[in-house]
């Protein structure tokens, strides 16, 4: 089975405050895949960086192994 989404060591600051630090995951085609957690632990920040609507300070997300968060991809194709 083929990684649709891959992250590697996704981190997003806000300021001085890390709400992600160094996340990795892949997910693949067939699985189903569920974020939880408490309020405040960045679940909506790491879908919005999954998707390109945050810039992710640093790391990767790759979808269908191209980078969401480079200059010259297509996001809106790419959704």
């Amino acid at each position: 089975m083929d990684e649709v989404i891959r992250v590697k060591g996704l981190t997003k600051l806000f300021g001085k405050l890390a709400v992600l630090r160094g996340i990795d995951c892949a997910i693949r085609a067939t699985e189903v895949v569920c974020v939880i957690g408490p309020s405040g632990s960045g679940k909506s920040t790491f879908l919005r960086c999954l998707n390109g609507l945050e810039d992710a300070s640093g790391g990767e997300v790759l979808v269908h192994g191209v980078s969401v968060h480079e200059p010259k991809t297509d996001v809106d194709a790419l959704r």
